[in-house]
Parts: C-alpha cells; structure tokens; sequence
C-alpha cells in the first residue's frame, strides 16, 4: 500500500491493523499533519515514512509489535520528535534515517539486534550518542553523515568490532572534526578503528587532519574502494602505501595532496601506480 500525495489526508484507517496480508505500507509527501496513526499489521515487512512535512509522532503505530519487520525508512520528517525511539523487531535489517532533525535519540540496546546489516543516518542534527552496548553485531552496511552534534568520538563507537562490515561512508562534520579517527602518533590506529572485513571506505570531512597514519596496507587487506574527501590540510599518505586489495582511489578537494599525487611528478606517484582506476580532483 502506498499512500502518495494526499494532501488533505487526515488520519488513516483505523483498521489498517486489520490487513492481515499486508507487507509494505508507504507514506509519502504529505502536507497535513496525521493527527493519529492506528496500530500497524504485524504482518509488515517494510514500512516508509518520506517528505511528510508535519507528522510529529509515531508512537501510537507500535512498530514494536510489527513481528515481520525487515526495513524502517524516515526520510525528510523535519517534524518528527522522538525523544525516545521505540524498540525495534530483531527482525530488522535496513534501518534509515534522513533528514529528520527532530529525532533525539537511536534504539535503545540496538546491540540486539542481530538481523540488522544497514544503517544509514543522515542529517539527524540532534542525535548526541549512540546507545550503549555497541552497534548492532551483524552491520555490514554503515553510513553516519552530518551528524553535527555527535559527542561520543569514534573510538567509543566499536567498529573495530564488526566482524561482518563491509562498508564504511564517514562524514566528520560533527564534534571534534575527526581528529580522533587518524592520530599520527600511533602505527596501529587502523586496527583501533576499523575492522579488517572492509571493502568499502570512505572519508569525508577530516577538516584538520594532516596525516593518515601508517598500517593501511597490512589492516585492511580486502580493501578494493578509498575515498577521500574535503580534507584540505591533509597532507601525508600512510608512507607503507595502500593494500594490493584496493581497486579504486579517490581523492577530491584535497588540493595538498592533490598536488603530491601526481602522475609520474608528484612524491606520491610511486605509492598508487600500480592502482588500477585513480581519480583526483
């Protein structure tokens, strides 16, 4: 079922519990604020909320209860507050989040929760932390942008921890501007941070870093994709080189080391020639 620009919609049917053979319910660009949201069928799979400008809570659909819940998106909610998110079903395996800057808070003990293998949070200006007891053990699929507000720096996160994950897109617009993710100092700052199951890697944002420490190449040895980008004091490229693994390399808005990188002239030429697809802008 897709509800889809019903502008005058006021509340839905409250048998909608009812549906017994219901999968997949789809809200999408509504205008008018849906005052009272009946329970939800157990029998979901996939439930979206996106563009739906005043919908100010979901507290009352009890998500919880949806047993057969494979897939939560809330894409561009500006409204919806939720100081406290409900639980979830184990069930789950994509969790989204867009452009809602209302939502305060992540699912408590989200750690449980062991089918889930994607999380996209995306411009939740207001999430301060992550919950306590680690990221779901099954990721495989992670993607943290524009939390600006974010206290909790990326050692405490455990990602070296996620055996299974295999993509990794970092935006470090948040507190302490990602200075904690790349500490030159250390040799094995890879190891403290990444697990070695990446494939896919991307930076964004390190405003302040001037150095990617050494241990790349011996760390994450399946890396086959690199981004890197809007660093512009960043500087120094791990001196042991990249993983033979890597397949591609991309670095844009780095004008430092865009300069170091290149062909045949920069001092960094030797380092990623033998990369197959290079792209530096």
């Amino acid at each position: 079922m897709t509800i889809n620009n019903c502008q005058n919609l006021g509340s839905l049917p409250q048998y909608l519990h009812m549906l017994s053979h219901l999968t997949q319910l789809k809200i999408r660009n509504s205008t008018v604020e849906i005052e009272d949201f009946p329970p939800l069928p157990i029998t979901l799979s996939s439930l979206e909320f996106s563009y739906c400008s005043k919908i100010k809570s979901i507290a009352s659909c009890n998500i919880t209860n949806c047993n057969n819940l494979t897939e939560l998106q809330i894409w561009d909610c500006p409204a919806l507050e939720i100081e406290e998110f409900p639980p979830l079903p184990i069930t789950l395996r994509s969790l989204l989040l867009w452009e809602c800057p209302m939502i305060k808070s992540l699912p408590n003990q989200w750690h449980h929760l062991t089918s889930l293998e994607k999380i996209e949070i995306i411009l939740c200006q207001n999430i301060k932390r992550f919950p306590k007891g680690g990221l779901p053990p099954k990721l495989r699929d992670l993607s943290i942008w524009g939390l600006v507000n974010l206290e909790q720096p990326a050692r405490e996160w455990g990602l070296h921890l996620l055996t299974s994950l295999e993509r990794l897109c970092a935006y470090f617009n948040m507190a302490g501007d990602g200075e904690e993710w790349f500490p030159s100092e250390e040799e094995d700052a890879w190891s403290l941070l990444f697990p070695s199951s990446l494939t896919f890697l991307s930076i964004f944002h390190l405003r302040n870093v001037e150095r990617l420490s050494s241990g790349l190449h011996n760390h994450l040895s399946s890396l086959r994709w690199l981004l890197i980008d809007d660093c512009p004091k960043l500087r120094y490229l791990p001196e042991d080189g990249f993983p033979p693994s890597l397949q591609q390399l991309r670095i844009f808005r780095c004008e430092i080391l865009k300069e170091r990188c290149s062909k045949y002239t920069g001092d960094y030429w030797r380092l990623i020639q033998e990369i197959p697809e290079i792209w530096i802008d």
